[in-house]
């Protein structure tokens, strides 16, 4: 798969959770696979699928600089973080 495909793809992926993202915070509810927390019944549940969404923004846009020849590929530096990980075939 070609970078900037790469690019494009993961560019669409982090605009979704950026509005999901802004969409639980205005309304104070988040819900993750059936699972739904208000801010006010429990914050550390919101607080959680808050910040998945927002790693998934972070590896967007490490994804796009890679896609763009700005950084290296997030997914060997994740892997050579944690060696336990199996490895992917290329």
């Amino acid at each position: 798969m070609s970078p900037t495909f790469q690019a494009i793809i993961f560019g669409f992926l982090g605009l979704a959770a950026m509005w999901g993202i802004r969409k639980n915070i205005m309304t104070g509810t988040a819900t993750s696979r059936g699972w739904t927390c208000t801010i006010d019944d429990n914050p550390i549940g919101f607080c959680l699928i808050v910040c998945g969404k927002a790693a998934i923004v972070g590896f967007a846009i490490a994804e796009i600089m890679h896609g763009f020849g700005l950084c290296d590929d997030p997914l060997q530096i994740i892997q050579h973080a944690l060696p336990f990980l199996p490895t992917r075939a290329i």
